[in-house]
Formats: structure tokens, sequence, C-alpha cells
């Protein structure tokens, strides 16, 4: 343990003294300078003060330059919008950092604190802009649409269109972000946030638009308009808004790439490898680095951690002998106040699993240079307990890899699916899906022949392997298709996951191909109540054909991921009724409301038909029949005959004003579902598993439409 610590104190230390950034920083600087101009140093400033934020304001003025792009807006307000989207949160420069780094939820005081970013904010930008316009936007980001503060601040369409686009993005950017007090949310699970909060917090018009827009093209982050703003923008042409003289040098010095280390390689690389959970701190406890094993440690990953404070009770640690509800001494502030080495046994209440027994190490690093003091955190994992994970250490018999690749085969994944999807519905954690497939592979054996073709997916596999964490699977479902299975891991995570696969997949020449290098698209889902292992697999499925379907090479995420159980009571029905066979009566009716238009509705029902390969049986002009398996599927001869044959009717109606979930709904933009299911087969009425059959389909309905059941329909 000394010599670890010795090692990760000598890389600490070359990480402070190195002048060099993380490629993600480089990125950002590039995309910041050419749509900020000389006003680059106030996303610099706020980037210092709080990276997490910077990096947040970034994604929402992508996303809003995207949103513009397709609402057709006139050019000078997409310019407006993208650069308020960029510097929205910059009145957080004077936001103290006990509020800004605060690991768990704000305070009511600390709150009305972070309310006053915007004017902060515009205090801070008219010192280099006249522009009326553009602080109107930020000053507003954060009004909601209809405001009961009276005459404080514009209400309705009377806030600038670009002040209301803002605040959807912003809102669905964090709710789809991690955070150390919250997990990232589904992409269809955030969007139902807005929904449920339109015509009160947003304006009920862009968010349906807002959703229109993230149906047809839900890989709409990616790629575009990171293009647009590198290729068709020049710092010169965003001086338009900013004051002052343009000075060429200085936008060519932050162009300038730097020079990486080799210190600093070592210490990225040795961080990814340890099996050990690592952290270092600076010296008032803000977190500056958390490896990947200290991720599967806490259950939190880098990004939310990073630059918070760390604290053994927002991470859920406390002393071996003491109980949940005690207090406990954190071991940082303790190395903090003797100024020694700190070394405890303690348990980490993990959510959704069983506690973890560690060992933590807190010890001080004295760098050399002014500002590299702090501390290093070891965390050690002592627990012996079987996780699933565990379990698919059996991967390295040969019957069950891919003689090519040396991956899971297709069997070995079918039947692990299935053992997942069991244990989710039994309780356990949820899992994410990801397929991928590698794009234009015909071109490359035509191009350099078989034999490098097989390179390529054994390169892809490695990749593939090696990015995986405990208890995931990856394998080859046939030709150059892989996937995935993520366990304990929910639809955000499994995106991101997949993100950084394709960026490193993109990056990485293949020497059989003459150093060139290869693209994928992926497609990711996460298991949702009612699912099986064949719909699981179809919505990913599903979401890789819209990669594909695109432009490849990107990310699609589908699925809302699981909700909480429909009551039994609300769905079971006469079994009486059944074993008598009337047919009245054995119909189970319930209806659903759905927070989205009919013709959202509609779109939403064709992946439902098609990932559950439901047989369209009539369509009338509000109605829709349908044919539709359903139940758990068993192994034996034919597996086909344990699935129910159910007949679902679903009639569409607009919703009325009595039915809506909150008083300020729209009614034509929420949607009541009639459903009526009963079984197609006599022998079927009879089955006891006909009722968790039945409650099974309405819970996929309930999911795909995004909706609550707001009653048994008698």
């Amino acid at each position: 343990m000394n010599d670890l610590l010795a090692k990760l104190q000598i890389a600490s230390e070359a990480v402070a003294e190195s002048p060099a950034q993380r490629p993600e920083q480089e990125a950002e600087n590039r995309l910041a300078v050419v749509r900020l101009g000389i006003a680059t140093s106030l996303f610099y400033a706020l980037r210092t003060k709080h990276p997490a934020t910077a990096a947040h304001g970034l994604r929402v003025a992508l996303f809003c330059s995207s949103w513009a792009e397709q609402m057709r807006l006139d050019g000078e307000l997409r310019d407006r919008i993208e650069v308020a989207g960029l510097l929205h949160d910059v009145g957080k420069i004077g936001i103290p950092d006990r509020i800004l780094r605060k690991p768990g939820k704000l305070t009511v005081d600390e709150q009305l604190a972070m309310d006053t970013c915007p004017s902060i904010g515009c205090e801070i930008l008219r010192g280099c802009t006249a522009d009326p316009d553009l602080l109107a936007i930020v000053r507003y980001c954060n009004a909601w649409y209809d405001s009961r503060r009276d005459g404080e601040t514009p209400r309705g369409d009377a806030l600038p269109l670009g002040a209301r686009m803002l605040a959807i993005a912003d809102a669905f950017d964090a709710m789809t972000t991690e955070h150390v007090y919250r997990p990232a949310m589904s992409r269809d699970r955030a969007l139902t946030e807005l929904v449920h909060s339109s015509g009160t917090q947003f304006d009920p018009n862009l968010v349906h638009d807002f959703s229109r827009l993230l149906e047809a093209r839900p890989e709409i982050l990616q790629g575009s308009m990171v293009n647009r703003w590198l290729q068709q923008l020049r710092p010169e042409d965003s001086e338009a808004f900013w004051t002052g003289a343009v000075n060429p040098s200085v936008a060519k010095t932050h162009r300038t790439k730097e020079v990486v280390r080799r210190e600093t390689l070592f210490n990225q690389r040795l961080l990814a490898t340890l099996k050990d959970g690592v952290a270092f701190t600076d010296a008032e406890g803000n977190v500056s680095q958390w490896n990947v094993a200290m991720e599967r440690l806490t259950d939190l990953p880098a990004e939310a951690m990073i630059g918070k404070q760390w604290s053994a009770a927002a991470l859920r640690m406390r002393d071996t002998d003491r109980d949940r509800d005690d207090e406990t001494i954190c071991p940082l502030q303790e190395c903090f106040r003797t100024g020694e080495a700190v070394r405890r046994a303690m348990i980490i209440d993990a959510v959704g699993t069983d506690p973890v027994s560690v060992h933590v190490e807190v010890a001080p690093v004295h760098g050399e240079q002014p500002g590299s003091h702090g501390t290093v955190i070891v965390v050690h994992d002592l627990s012996d307990r079987e996780h699933l994970e565990r379990r698919l250490d059996t991967l390295h018999k040969q019957t069950r890899l891919d003689g090519l690749t040396r991956v899971a085969n297709r069997a070995h994944f079918d039947t692990t699916l299935e053992e997942m999807v069991a244990a989710t519905v039994a309780g356990g954690p949820t899992f994410a899906l990801v397929i991928c497939d590698l794009d234009h592979f015909k071109r490359i054996n035509d191009t350099f022949g078989h034999p490098a073709g097989d390179e390529a997916l054994k390169v892809f596999a490695n990749i593939l392997r090696t990015q995986s964490r405990d208890g995931d699977l990856v394998a080859r479902y046939g030709g150059e298709e892989f996937l995935l299975l993520a366990n304990a891991c929910d639809n955000a995570t499994g995106a991101k996951r997949a993100e950084a696969l394709r960026q490193t997949l993109e990056s990485t020449p293949i020497e059989a191909l003459g150093g060139e290098c290869i693209t994928a698209s992926f497609g990711v889902t996460e298991y949702q109540s009612g699912d099986s292992a064949e719909t699981v697999l179809a919505r990913a499925d599903r979401a890789l054909l819209k990669a594909k379907d695109n432009g490849r090479n990107r990310v699609v995420q589908l699925g809302l991921g699981r909700m909480s159980e429909v009551a039994e009571s609300t769905l079971r029905t006469g079994w009486f009724d059944w074993l008598m066979g009337n047919e009245e009566a054995a119909a189970t009716k319930v209806d659903i409301l759905t927070p989205v238009p009919i013709d959202l509705v509609i779109e939403k029902l064709r992946g439902f038909i098609a990932d559950h390969h439901a047989e369209i049986v009539n369509v009338d002009e509000n109605q829709l029949s349908l044919k539709v398996l359903s139940g758990a599927s068993q192994g034996g001869r034919r597996r086909v005959d344990h699935k129910i044959s159910l007949h679902a009717v679903l009639t569409l109606s607009e919703a009325q004003k009595d039915e809506l979930l909150t008083e300020k709904a729209t009614p034509g933009c929420s949607t009541k579902v009639h459903v009526e299911i009963k079984p197609i087969r006599n022998r079927d009425r009879r089955r006891r598993e006909l009722n968790d059959a039945v409650a099974q389909l309405v819970a996929s309905f309930r999911c795909y439409l995004m909706g609550e059941i707001i009653s048994r329909a008698e």
C-alpha cells in the first residue's frame, strides 16, 4: 500500500506541474474560440471556477444550435442563442465554492443564492456587450413560462424566444447528466418530465416541438453542430456581440496544441488499470481525479464527482462498527486535521445492492508547485459477495466463446440476456444493452480482403472487451455486429459508454487496413417495465437502425427505463369469468394518459409494434387493433407455446380537462389511450400465467407511451 501511495504521489505531482489539458478541454477550447471570439476568456474563467458548469453550457449551446437550425431561425438570432447558451451560467463565477461544489442537495438559502446567477451573469456580460437581446436571453433563461411573480418578469410569449428554448435545453441536459445526488435520466424519461412541466415552467408549444425533434433525430447532439462551428465559423465572425478590438494572436495561441507529458499519460494509464479505487483532492477537499475502480465501488461516475467535495456521508460510507444512522467522522477531514495518513475499515451502503466492505486510506500529498497540495484517497474492496457478474467468468470456457474474436458467442449472450431480464423482473438492478455494427464493412472486405476484415473485427472486439467492466458481457452476435450487455447500468450511462467506444474506435488506426481507422454505429436501450428478452433486443436493434439511417458513426438511445410497477388490483379482472368463458368479462380495460399529442402517440406505437413483432389486425380512424404475444419466455421445444396470444384494442382520443394530471396542462397536447386486452385462444383463458401476461403487456404499453394509468375502465 505504501508503494502504491508513493507512486500515486509522484504521479499527482506530475499532473500538477504539467501544462497539458485533458482532450475534452482541448475540444472545448476550439469550440469556444470559434463561437465566442475575443470573449472566450469568459468561458475559460467559468471553467476555471467550475469545469462541470462550463461543459454543461457547451452542450446546451450545441443543442440549441441544432434546434434553431431545424426551426430555420434567422442567422443572427441563432448566433445570439448559441452565445447565450455558452455563457448562460457565467453568473456562477460569483457564487461561493461551498455552494457550487456541495455534493448534496442545496438548502433553501443556498438555492436562493443560486437564483441570483442570471442577474450576476448579466452584470458580467454588460461589461463586454451592449446587445440588449443577448442580455435578455441570459436574464430570463430561468424564468418560468407561467410565472406567478406578477410584474417581476415577462410571462408566456412575452419572454424572449431564445430564453424559452434555452430553459428547455438547460433542463433537459441537467436531467440527462449524472449528479452525485441523482443519477442521469434516460432521454425519454427526461422528455416526460419536460412535458409534465409544460404550460407552467416551459413553453408547451416549444416542448412538443422539442419532443418531435428528438423523436425524429435522437442523435441530434452529435456531429453536425460541432462540425459547423469548427468548419464554418471563424473567431472574427463572433465579434459582433463584443466591444474591443480583435487580437488575432490570442485566437492563434488558444488553437495551439499543447504537448502532453509522458508522466501524465503514465498517470492516466496507471489510474485506469488499478483495481483499487483512487481519488485525488485539492487542499480544500475538492475532487480532481476519480478512477474507474472508484466509479465501480461508489456507483458514482467521475463527471459527477470532479469538482465536488469528497464527503463520506455523500458517498454513503460509514465505519464498520457503526449503524447507518450513526454519525461517521470523515477520514478526509481527519487527515486535514492531523496532517497524517488515516486508515480505516468502512462500509459503502450501495444503492440497490448489498453493502460493500472496503479499506479506506487517505494520505496527504505535498507537491513542490503552489496549489499542488492535497490528498490521495485509496479504497480497497474487501467484499467477497457473489454478484451476477461474477458468474460471467465462465466466458473463458471454449464452448461459450466466438472462435475469431474470443468474446462471447450468440448462444451465451441469449442465455445471459434471459437471466438478466429474469433477475431484473425479480427486483434486481437494471441493465443496458448496447448493439453496435461496423460501418461499411463490405467495403473493407472488398478493398483490403477478408483477412484484413477479420483483423478489423478483432480490433473492435478488443476495444469492447478492454472498456467493459466487471459484470459486463461482450458478445459477437453475427458478422460485424457486436453486443455489450452492461449490468447495473441505466440508459443514460449506457449511451455515454457507447459514445466513448465510438470515439475510441474512430481514432484507432488498424495496421491491416494500411493505418486507416474505421467507425461503427451504436444503438442503446435499457430494460423497461413489461420487457422480455426479445423486446429489449428488438428496441436496441431499432435504435441501431436509426443510427445508420441518420448518417452512421453515431449513438442513438431509445427507451424510458424501468417505471414503478402497476398495482395488481388495477389490472386484475375476474379469474372465474375467464374460467367460465364470459367474453365481455374476460377483457381487461385500462385508460392510459400520456402527456403528448396524438401524432407522437402514433410514433410511439410504431416502436411498440416493431419491438413486439405485433400483428396489426385492423386500423380505424382513431382505433388500432393488435395481436400480441406476451408472457414469460421459457425454455422448451417450442418457446412460442409458452407465450399467450392477446388481442389488444387501443382507442385514441384527446384528453379532457378533468382528466389532465396537472391544472396547467393543455388538453390538446395530451392523449388518452383506452386499452382493452383479452386472450385469443380458449386454452389461454384457463392458464395461471394469464394475469401476469396481461399485466406485462399493460406495463409495456405504459412505458412506450410514457404515460400513467388513470383508471381501470368499467
